[in-house]
């Protein structure tokens, strides 16, 4: 009643000191909170945004790091959440102090969560950036064979490419043969969850590759001879596959002067494949699982496209090397 009076100009000059408080803390509450709310949410859409476009840098740092990191947008949360609760107990009794502190220390938040983005984004890269080709004979292969080792060179700042020979129209389920071959977008899909700078997919025939081995051968050296890689992933010469023993002997030839070839193993490998290479994908892993996913068509015919299966395969190949997990290859020849 007081405050109404004020504004009609009916109140004493005590009445005017006692209700000016009041006046000024609905001022404040009026302009400067929605204004600070605003700031507040900026900042957080700013720092939400940065994380999310990084994300993939960020899943190749520490274990450590990445926990700490996990906790910086809580914070973020937390601090201005705090701040507007001090706000309006400052408002009605306490000192602007309070707020004043609250408000600093949500910016030296934000400071120190640009810092570390700004750290990450521009981080050493390695003193050469590697050429990395992966080379399978159907969709799905390169994803089982090197999927998580792929992903990880990309993070770590190199060049992905795959090269895939046949559209895999003889594994298509009965079912799905009359709206034609999905695996071609299946493996282009998987390849975007790879990062893969580039995916061609061909359309040589499936399973009759070997009637086909000097085109493959071909191509391959065409290919190496544009990209020049520093490391080619093949299949392995054990493979009881005839489309995959014809792409590895292909690869042999046209890749001869290629510094560095690993050949994969898949579930047609028999026992005879024994690995002296191996690379850790611990914090890869699940981009690997989500990358077989995407090979819709084959999910339900194929029991080794299971995850359980691709994580206990991922854990032997990690306890041979003392490792969480690994992905396992048989190297031709390995340059450092």
């Amino acid at each position: 009643m007081a405050f109404w009076q004020c504004q009609r100009g009916k109140t004493s000059h005590s009445d005017t000191l006692t209700t000016w408080p009041f006046f000024k803390g609905c001022f404040m509450f009026s302009f400067e909170e929605p204004i600070l709310l605003c700031f507040y949410s900026a900042i957080l859409l700013l720092v939400a945004y940065q994380l999310f476009r990084f994300r993939l840098v960020l899943t190749g740092l520490p274990a450590p790091a990445r926990r700490a990191i996990s906790v910086l947008p809580l914070l973020a949360v937390l601090i201005p959440a705090n701040g507007a609760l001090e706000f309006t107990s400052v408002i009605h009794s306490g000192p602007t102090i309070l707020y004043a502190v609250q408000l600093s220390s949500f910016i030296v938040l934000a400071f120190v969560i640009f810092n570390l983005i700004w750290l990450i984004r521009f981080m050493p890269k390695p003193q050469k950036k590697l050429i990395v080709l992966a080379i399978g004979a159907h969709p799905d292969d390169i994803e089982l064979g090197c999927g998580a080792a792929l992903l990880r060179y990309k993070v770590e700042g190199h060049e992905t490419h795959g090269i895939i020979f046949s559209a895999g129209e003889g594994g298509v389920p009965d079912v799905l043969r009359g709206s034609g071959n999905p695996r071609k977008k299946e493996a282009e899909k998987g390849g975007r969850v790879m990062k893969l700078d580039s995916l061609t997919v061909h359309a040589f025939p499936d399973t009759k590759l070997v009637s086909r081995q000097d085109d493959i051968k071909r191509v391959i050296e065409e290919v190496t001879r544009q990209l020049h890689p520093d490391v080619v992933f093949t299949h392995n010469r054990h493979d009881l596959h005839c489309d995959h023993h014809t792409v590895f002997l292909a690869t042999m030839e046209a890749a001869r002067r290629v510094p560095t070839i690993l050949c994969y193993e898949n579930p047609n490998t028999p026992p005879g494949f024994q690995p002296n290479c191996y690379i850790d994908v611990s914090l890869y892993l699940e981009y690997k699982i989500k990358a077989l996913k995407c090979h819709v068509s084959q999910t339900a015919s194929r029991p080794y496209l299971e995850e359980d299966l691709v994580h206990s395969l991922a854990t032997v190949r990690g306890g041979q090397a003392r490792l969480r997990a690994a992905e396992a290859f048989e190297a031709v020849r390995f340059t450092v």
